[in-house]
């Protein structure tokens, strides 16, 4: 296997990797929201803190992953893809609010839209023949 190849496909792993993480994240997030009423609420803050700052950390980490594939030429996106995942991996404040992410950044307040993000993504590893 050629060395570009190789490095294709470590990046289609890792990108299949980060995506799985991205949804396991968002999924916690959805269980906290049922849990209101059921659990303590400071339980509930707590936990829903922490696993927005996993969210957090997950969409820069495939944020991140997303922008070396373009620049290594494996992908391309737009220039509305570009500027969330800019705005995610340069955030200086992030937010959820009811599965709706806000970051600020030197730019002022940004909205993301992850579900596009997402979509983004599974099709590229749809393209390669990798299903999420």
């Amino acid at each position: 296997m050629k060395e570009r190849e190789l490095k294709e496909k470590c990046y289609m792993e890792a990108l299949h990797g980060s995506i799985s993480n991205v949804k396991v994240v968002l999924n916690h997030m959805k269980k906290i929201d049922l849990q209101e009423g059921i659990l303590e609420e400071a339980v509930l803050n707590k936990d829903r803190m922490r696993t927005i700052l996993h969210l957090e950390l997950a969409l820069a980490d495939y944020c991140i992953l997303l922008r070396k594939m373009k620049e290594n030429q494996f992908i391309n996106y737009l220039p509305q893809m570009s500027k969330d995942i800019n705005a995610l991996i340069h955030c200086n404040r992030f937010e959820y609010h009811e599965q709706m992410i806000i970051v600020y950044s030197q730019r002022g307040e940004e909205d993301i839209d992850v579900e596009r993000l997402i979509s983004f993504g599974e099709e590229i590893l749809e393209s390669y023949g990798l299903n999420i």
